[in-house]
């Protein structure tokens, strides 16, 4: 089933739900938290709130509100510290308040935790209560991608939706830049290197700069929608940020790997049918030829390596130049030998 047929499929069974009054209290999205995923929980809200005629219509008042974040009887909550975790205040002091107290519309509420994965243990214990005695009339909706690092009795607890797609690199915006760098392969030489190195964070701060963008855009919006028209302070706003850059190049590591897994494993002779890239095999096969598998598998170390030093907040440019100049085709004797910095 295609990811398009899978969301139409799973939306179908909320919409039945919800036209026979069986709508549960807690469900599960897996998939993209910025893509597949985050567009269902959008609908299932929009179906809750809509007040036109045929729901959701996603044009009436409610089924903007729900999309620009605005609507007060909604709370999205995602990581915003330094850490990239949700924390237990907002446990506390946000969630538990909202879906406690009486709807300003009279109907449902709901909470949204986008990336729920990222639960600090004492922010899931916390949800956990939630879960375990919820008010009528509220909704919560856990949306992640990395289902495993949820508690059980909290994925025990909620309806799950699985969309088949899960993340859906292809309609981001770096995804055919990065393709692009990709089919050269591994560097030739240091300059070869640099150059990759250079594109990569090229894209990384075109990100940054589209995300401010969007965030400032959403941060108007949401002081325009309170009554005493307050911003969010600075610092939660860079943390926003962060999170939201941050993830994106997580998400172009991830396609890195993969891509120079796909190598590892056609230089061990496997078909095309078990690579992630099954429409790149040509750019694939060419550059596993004459590759040796400790080569192969070099390139695949190197990414990991730069995952590891993105986690302990080493700079980009130094982080990537390291990484593409550890991964170059060459003999070793350049990579040894050029100044990573």
């Amino acid at each position: 089933m295609s990811s398009a047929d899978s969301f139409a499929a799973a939306f179908e069974g909320i919409r039945q739900g919800y036209e026979t009054g069986r709508i549960a209290h807690a469900y599960l999205i897996v998939g993209s938290p910025r893509g597949d995923a985050l567009a269902f929980a959008e609908s299932f809200l929009q179906l809750l709130f809509c007040r036109g005629q045929k729901a959701p219509c996603g044009s009436c008042a409610e089924c903007a509100r729900v999309k620009d974040r605005t609507h007060p009887d909604i709370l999205w909550i995602e990581p915003e510290s330094k850490s990239r975790k949700i924390r237990i205040e907002q446990m506390r002091e946000q969630l538990a308040p909202r879906i406690l107290q009486t709807s300003y519309g009279g109907g449902w509420k709901a909470g949204v935790l986008l990336h729920a994965d990222r639960l600090t243990d004492e922010a899931a214990n916390a949800f956990l209560k939630l879960l375990e005695e919820p008010p009528g009339s509220s909704l919560l909706l856990l949306v992640t991608d990395a289902v495993h690092r949820l508690l059980p009795t909290i994925v025990s607890r909620c309806q799950r939706i699985a969309l088949s797609g899960g993340r859906d690199d292809s309609e981001a915006v770096w995804y055919a830049p990065l393709l692009g760098i990709l089919r050269e392969g591994g560097a030739r030489d240091p300059l070869q290197a640099t150059a990759q190195a250079g594109r990569v964070k090229a894209l990384i701060d075109a990100i940054k700069d589209q995300v401010e963008q969007e965030e400032k855009e959403r941060a108007a919006a949401e002081a325009e929608a309170r009554a005493d028209g307050a911003r969010e302070d600075k610092e939660t706003f860079e943390a926003r940020v962060k999170s939201r850059v941050n993830e994106a190049r997580t998400d172009i590591l991830r396609c890195i790997l993969l891509w120079r897994r796909d190598v590892l494993v056609t230089v061990l002779g496997a078909e095309a049918s078990v690579l992630h890239y099954d429409d790149e095999t040509d750019a694939i096969r060419r550059q596993a030829t004459g590759l040796s598998y400790g080569d192969a598998l070099a390139q695949v170390n190197s990414v990991e390596d730069m995952i590891r030093r993105f986690e302990r907040n080493l700079p980009d440019d130094t982080v990537l130049l390291a990484g593409f100049r550890g991964a170059g085709a060459a003999p070793r004797s350049w990579v040894d030998s050029s100044p990573v910095c």
